[in-house]
Parts: structure tokens; sequence; C-alpha cells
């Protein structure tokens, strides 16, 4: 559950635990071990995780032999709490500690009892030789991947850092992802090679917040621009992307190797959170609205193609109508593909956490779906532009709507899905064995969250 770098995480825990000879299951009810990998960015993935292990209790209930474990964020942030709450629980793994998964599998299950696997209070953390373990921890999970069990043909995340400074207030990942720390540069490297060498042709980069990546190594600095330059040199890696982006941090160079790289996707997610400066203040982003609409017109003057998504959180405590009016402004400013909007909801242990929330739920909803609604409007002119052009995709499969589609498509061909270099997601119909190639597509019709096309039958 979660982001990006859960599903990182998840893919490199698999590929651990295959390693440690184990086998994977897709039959629920036939596993031995059941995994949650959790999201404690909000309050709704923490209950959806809650429920699930209610019916694993049942499983369990009725004499069945099976380890459950909470892994990720959740594990962090609650700790004990799981265990002492939920007894059907017999693993806490924090993300830090995930390369321990298999040892800690094998002591339930040798033993029967319950094992708690937590990372360090950021705020008990030393320094120097303890920052130098958890980086080596960190790497020896990332480097230990096997490429060829990456869940798609051509396409890979890879890490780049951990953890996050920024303490936005009603934010917890510095809480339960702990302190920044960068990768150095020729492991990630490495770590891309290996995966171009395996047949992944698109990368991207992962980090809470990615450009604010800094390796030191004596008096040599690697900063995010440099750190692409690097990647992008990687022979074979035809497209190269990042998430998510902070706008502290945006500087010119990176948008100028984003320019002068021609791997590197015209594509930026810049979380904005909100349109308001008032609001802002009290989220302790650390930039103002102005600030914010320089990136955005920095980015469009350098990379004239860039393509842009942002999110946003409604209902924050004090949001008035005229902060909300300010964030569905900066929306139509911006003239995002997409936005993220999320409600609200107060995390314990964050700094929001102790303002009196003030929003009521019913405005929440409906500032929610205002700014939906303003989206969808700027979302639908973004990809009604495209109309008529031709764009090079990257096919990933067949598309989970091809069934409902309302024309069927031709004799052995479906509804296919795949991404242009600025995110856009494109369906057109082709050959299921089109996945992992990159085909151009001309552009027909356009949603507010589509592209829609038919293909051009030159295939690379």
């Amino acid at each position: 559950m979660g982001c990006q770098m859960n599903r990182l995480d998840s893919e490199l825990v698999i590929s651990r635990l295959r390693a440690a000879g184990h086998e994977m299951t897709d039959d629920r009810k036939s596993a031995d071990v059941v995994l949650f990998n959790t999201c404690s960015v909000r309050r709704h993935a923490e209950q959806k995780v809650y429920s699930r292990l209610g019916a694993e209790g049942q499983r369990k209930q009725h004499n069945r032999r099976l380890i459950v474990g909470v892994l990720g964020c959740m594990a962090q942030r609650e700790g004990e709490q799981l265990l002492r709450n939920h007894p059907q629980v017999n693993i806490v793994c924090s993300p830090g500690q995930l390369a321990r998964l298999a040892e800690l599998i094998e002591h339930v299950a040798g033993t029967g009892g319950a094992v708690l696997a937590l990372d360090p209070d950021r705020r008990a953390r030393g320094g120097g030789a303890e920052e130098e373990a958890d980086r080596d921890e960190f790497d020896a999970l990332d480097l230990s991947r096997d490429p060829s069990q990456s869940p798609s043909v051509a396409q890979a995340f890879v890490r780049v850092a951990r953890g996050c400074d920024k303490f936005c207030s009603y934010c917890i990942v510095p809480f339960v992802r702990g302190p920044e720390v960068s990768r150095e540069p020729s492991r990630i490297v490495q770590e891309v090679l290996r995966l171009v060498e395996a047949g992944r042709t698109e990368v991207t980069l992962l980090g809470q917040t990615v450009n604010s990546y800094r390796w030191c190594d004596g008096g040599r600095t690697v900063g995010f621009a440099g750190l692409l330059e690097q990647v992008a040199a990687v022979g074979g890696l035809r497209r190269l992307r990042f998430v998510t982006s902070h706008p502290l941090d945006f500087g010119n160079d990176v948008l100028h190797a984003m320019r002068d790289l021609p791997n590197v996707c015209p594509y930026i997610h810049c979380p904005a959170q909100s349109g308001s400066d008032a609001v802002l203040r009290r989220m302790n982003r650390k930039y103002t609205r102005a600030q914010y609409d320089d990136l955005v017109d920095r980015a469009r003057g350098t990379v004239p193609d860039v393509v842009l998504a942002g999110d946003f959180i409604v209902g924050f405590p004090g949001e008035s109508e005229e902060d909300h009016a300010a964030s569905a402004d900066l929306i139509r400013r911006s003239g995002y593909k997409n936005s993220f909007i999320f409600k609200y909801s107060p995390r314990p242990g964050t700094a929001a956490a102790r303002m009196r929330d003030d929003v009521p739920t019913e405005v929440k909803r409906w500032r929610n779906n205002d700014l939906l609604a303003v989206q969808a409007e700027v979302g639908l002119a973004h990809h009604r532009s495209y109309i008529g052009r031709t764009v090079e995709v990257l096919v990933e499969g067949p598309s989970p709507r091809a069934a409902k589609q309302p024309t069927p498509a031709p004799p052995g061909q479906t509804q296919m899905l795949g991404r242009t270099r600025g995110d856009h997601i494109v369906v057109f119909d082709g050959e299921p064995n089109l996945a992992g190639h990159y085909v151009d597509v001309r552009i027909a019709d356009a949603s507010a969250l589509t592209l829609m096309g038919s293909i051009n039958l030159d295939v690379s």
C-alpha cells in the first residue's frame, strides 16, 4: 500500500525472500506468510490495514498456521502497540529493517513467537559510523535485487535517497522513514546498469524529496543534477524519470539537465499542497506562492515541453475560503496534467496534530470535490492539446478497462495502455505482445486523464 517507495520496497522484499528459498503465491488462502507493506501518510491507509489484519486473525482462529507481518511506515509509527493490540501479528518490521525479513520469518517459524524490528528514533541516532552502517544496510537491500524479477518488462524504480529532513507540519514521513540519507552515485549507476542489461529501458529515480539528493565524499559533492548526468550516461537507458520533487530544492541546474540530456523525461511531479501563503506557512513548506509560481515559469521557460503534476491538501487547519480559492487559482495557472488531491487528516506525532482541526468534514469534502473539478477542467484542456499529434509511447500492457471499452478491438488485439515521455496515459488497440516496446500513437481524442489514439505500426 502507499507510494512508489513502498512499491519498490515490496519488489526488493520479494527478491530477497525468493533468494532465501521462499515462493510467492497468488492464492492468499494457501499462503503460510502474509505481509502488509503499509503507509501512514493518511488515516484511511492505516484503517485498510486494520481491516485486513482482522481477516487474517479470523483465519488463525480456525487453527491455520500462519505468520502475519506488518512492514513499512505504519510498523515504525505503531511499533510495539501493533503486537499488543493485534495478537495475530507476528512480525513488525520498519522500512530500514526490511533486509532482515527472511531471518525474522525463520525466527517466528521456529519459535511461534513474535518479533519487533524497528529503526532507532531519529532523535536517538548518532552520526558518523551509525549513519554509515544505515547506508550500508540500505544499499544491501537495493543491490540485492534480481533485475529479472521486476514486475515490469521495461520499467524499474531505483532509490537514490531515503528519509526526509523537511518536517512539513502535517507529514509523518521524517519520523517513520528517518533522516535523509543519499546513496553513493556509483552504486546507483551500478544498479541502473544491471537493470538495463536485464532489459529495462525506463528507470524512475525515487526519493521522498528526490531533488534534495546530495552525496559528499571528501571534497567532492554530487547534487541531483550531477546524479542525473551520471545515470543518463548509462548506455541503453532510453528514458530517465524522477519523483517526487520539493519546490524548495528545484534549482536551474536540474532544469538545465532536463533540457540538455535527451533521455531525461520532461515531467515534473512537484507538490504545492496549497496556493495560499498563510497555509504554506502553517504547513512549514518553507516557500511562498510567488516562489512556486517562479518555479513553474522557470520550468516552462527552460524545458518548453515540460509536463507538470501537483499535490494538494484541502481543509488544513485554519484554511479559509480565500485560501481554498488560491489553491484553485494555482491549479489553473500551473496547467497541471493531473493533481493528487487529499482531505487533511491529522497524523499523530506531527506538529499539525497539535493544531485545531477546525475545517468541518463536510467542508473538506466540498473543497476536495471542487479542486477535483477544477483539475478535471485543466487536465482536459491539457490533454486535448495533444489531439492530432503523434507521441512515443512505452507500452505497459493491456488496459485494465479493456473489457469495458464500447467498441471491441479488432481480432487478435485488445485495448493496450502505455505512457508518453511526459507521463500521459495513452490507450489504443494493439496486440498484447507489444508490452515493453515503444510505439508511435496518433492521438484522436482525450479525457481529463487519458489520451486515446491509433498505433503506427513501426515498433522499437
